[in-house]
């Protein structure tokens, strides 16, 4: 008999003044968390793979096959309480997005600070497309990062120490104007994204966690989305909202996806 899933615990990282800047910590629990959200994730992931495998499951196409990509994806499912088996990196990938709510990146090392996307087998980006992202480093991973001029300072550093130290965690945070777990701007039905009211949007918050495998040259990084909605926050949850997009830069407000509907956000967050 299969055990239940534990509930959904939604972190809420947000914080004023708001930063682009990382904040990885040590990894505290086991890098995976199966709860109560794994059916539906596991669904939608299965009707990503189904419409859209290319854009879902991404490889560079300027690597030759390597044994040590097969062996970080298998390191990957070796998380996994049931892990599957093969010798296709590109279905073991696939195999483990159907088994977790988390999105699988395969990073390898290009030199000293330097990190590219080998493998990607992201199902639920939050704005960005992983086709376009096969070969990527760090930086280009989301595509330019508003007032991001400190990460670009800090990446080689970051690179190296995601390829060598940790495990580590990090949660990012923004908006989601209709609930939808998968935002892929090149996807099949990109068009369908909906853009209702505001008291109807929700805050999204990604686990993004960190595992060096350097015996390897690579490292994995797990991208794990939540959704809550704006409504279901608490007054002081609201306020933290309110405060952190008061004080966003222009730029951050488009980068969040915000800019157009900012002063009516504000007005809803203290109404």
């Amino acid at each position: 008999m299969t055990a239940p899933l534990a509930p959904v615990r939604v972190p809420f990282p947000v914080r004023a003044p708001f930063s682009t800047a990382p904040r990885p910590r040590p990894l505290e629990g086991p890098p995976l968390v199966l709860d109560d959200a794994l059916p539906a994730a596991r669904a939608r992931r299965a009707e990503r793979l189904r419409d859209d495998r290319d854009g879902v499951l991404v490889r560079d196409p300027a690597d030759p096959d390597d044994a040590g990509l097969l062996a970080a994806v298998r390191a990957a499912c070796a998380l996994l309480p049931e892990p599957p088996d093969g010798d296709d990196p590109l279905a073991l990938a696939a195999a483990f997005g159907l088994a977790c709510a988390d999105d699988l990146v395969v990073l390898r090392r290009r030199g000293r600070g330097v990190a590219t996307c080998e493998l990607l087998a992201v199902a639920f980006p939050s704005g960005w497309p992983p086709r376009r992202r096969a070969g990527a480093d760090l930086l280009a991973l989301h595509g330019p990062v508003a007032d991001g001029a400190r990460l670009r300072a800090a990446s080689a550093a970051l690179s190296e120490a995601l390829l060598t130290k940790g495990p580590y965690r990090q949660h990012v945070w923004g908006f989601e104007p209709d609930g939808r777990l998968d935002r892929d701007p090149s996807a099949p039905d990109a068009t369908a994204y909906g853009s209702p009211p505001v008291a109807r949007w929700w805050v999204r918050v990604e686990a993004q966690t960190t595992l060096p495998l350097p015996h390897l040259g690579r490292a994995l990084f797990l991208i794990r989305p939540y959704l809550q909605p704006l409504a279901a926050l608490d007054e002081e949850q609201r306020r933290q909202v309110h405060d952190a997009v008061a004080s966003m830069s222009p730029e951050a407000l488009d980068y969040k996806g915000i800019a157009h509907v900012r002063d009516d956000l504000l007005a809803w967050l203290v109404s």
